[in-house]
């Protein structure tokens, strides 16, 4: 990554987390602050894993198109899940919880069309593809619905 993105992400984590604290220093609310700093965290060593971050360095080469697909298909998967235990009201019911699971291949369709034509996508790009990925997995619902109600 360049330098300037590096800082930038470096600058954005940081003050994400200062707001957690602060927000955990207001409300008391512990759980909140132990899932968001997490996420954050789990972020952090995923960029550091993938990319070396926050050291900067020159890429060469990345991972193929069909790898990527993969990739973004489980982000997806994530994201569906997420969006049923974010919303879940009451109990559990594996029904419920898998049949949404089943059109992640529609939601991944306009993902696979920013993809298709490249020989190789760097760990960045793939990094936002995948969160772009479990976005779209999350949100399947409400785009669905806004689509039906203006046929």
């Amino acid at each position: 990554m360049s330098p300037i993105i590096t800082y930038t992400l470096l600058i954005f984590m940081a003050s994400y987390g200062l707001f957690i604290i602060v927000e955990l220093l207001v409300s008391r609310a512990a759980k909140r602050f132990i899932l968001q700093a997490a996420i954050l965290l789990g972020v952090f060593i995923l960029l550091n894993v993938i990319t070396g971050f926050p050291a900067t360095r020159q890429a060469f080469g990345g991972v193929s198109p069909l790898a990527s697909i993969g990739i973004m298909f489980v982000c997806i998967l994530f994201g569906i899940a997420a969006h049923y235990l974010f919303y879940l009201k009451g109990r559990f019911f594996w029904r419920s919880f898998l049949k949404p699971l089943l059109i992640s291949p529609i939601v991944l369709l306009p993902l696979i069309g920013s993809v298709q034509g490249a020989s190789n996508i760097e760990s960045i790009q793939l990094i936002s593809f995948g969160f772009l990925a479990f976005q779209n997995g999350f949100f399947w619902k409400e785009v669905l619905e806004r689509a039906k109600g203006s046929i």
